[in-house]
Order: C-alpha cells, then structure tokens, then sequence
C-alpha cells in the first residue's frame, strides 16, 4: 500500500515568503511543529494508503482533468488556526481563488466516476504552517494581527500526485505523477 496525496507544489518564491512568515509564528508560539519549508504544498485530496493499481488509477483522472483546466493564479493571505484561533491545532495560511474551487470540484466529480468516494470534509484550502498538540496553546488576539499577512501569489501550472513516506524525521514526500495543467 503506497500512502498518497494530490497537491499543487509551492514556487520557490512562494514557499520562501511562507517560510518567513512560519518563522514569524514559530517566534510567537513555541510548542507548535512546524512545517518544514521543503514540504509545504497545498492539499488537494488526501487518499491515504492506496494500492499501486488505484494509484494510476488517479494519476489517470488527475491527467485527464488537469488537461481540461488552464493554468491560474492564486492569493496566499491570512494566517488562521482549525478548529479556531482561541484553540488551534492546526496553524494555516489561507488561500483565495475561484480556479481552484473549479478544479478541485471537477477532480472530485471524475474520482467520484471513478469509485473513489467523495470527500466528507468541505474543501477549505490552505497551507499548513504548523500544528498544535498542546491544547493550552493561546492565540486569542495574537493571532488577529496575522490575518492580513501576504503570501504572495502563486501560479498553479501543475498538479502533482505525491507518495508520501513517514520516517520519524518527517515524511518525504516523491513525486509519482505530475500534470501540467491545459496540455
């Protein structure tokens, strides 16, 4: 079983400027693991372990999909928190853009079509910045100051289909298949 994910990877201007404001948060809050900056991408569908034979399954969907969708640009604003900012497990920075709702729900639809079963959980797009094991962990008004933050604006022209493997320094995350978005 190959443990895998759909994500759209960070330019490396983009992913320098997440870094910065990462750092930022992790001087505000210790006790949070933060995200490594060579890891950030913006989760588009979890599917966890999955065999080798649905695993190009996908790759095949995710090709046929990303053919239709042009490539786009994205806003990277606002540092947030799930469940909330007064409890968060889960430190993120938001991520605005219609196009990316557009391909998230035509992805969904063919996976769908494809016997893979919807996601439960409503799309909310992001970039996780850290999480929180510690539930005393206080944001509160801390937080609100970050909500303006800039990210920048990323170009989505790809989306990759990653395997990821958990080692107890992290998970690394391969590449198994990339689509380029409009070809």
């Amino acid at each position: 079983m190959i443990r895998t994910f759909l994500a759209i990877p960070l330019s490396d201007e983009v992913r320098s400027r997440v870094a910065k404001i990462r750092d930022e948060l992790a001087a505000q809050f210790p006790g949070v693991r933060w995200v490594r900056p060579d890891t950030m991408h913006l989760t588009l569908r979890f599917f966890g372990d999955v065999s080798e034979e649905s695993l190009e399954k996908i790759g095949d969907v995710v090709l046929s999909v990303g053919r239709l969708h042009p490539p786009f640009t994205l806003r990277i604003k606002g540092v947030g928190a799930f469940p909330s900012a007064v409890r968060p497990r889960v430190f993120w920075l938001g991520v605005d853009g219609a196009p990316l709702k557009a391909l998230y729900s035509a992805l969904e639809k063919a996976l769908a079509n494809a016997g893979f079963p919807p996601e439960e959980r409503p799309f909310s797009p992001h970039l996780t910045l850290g999480r929180s094991r510690d539930r005393h962990v206080r944001t509160g008004a801390d937080l609100g100051r970050y909500r303006e933050t800039d990210g920048g604006v990323l170009t989505v022209d790809t989306v990759v289909l990653y395997e990821s493997r958990l080692r107890p320094d992290g998970a690394v995350h391969l590449p198994r298949r990339t689509v380029h978005l409009g070809r």
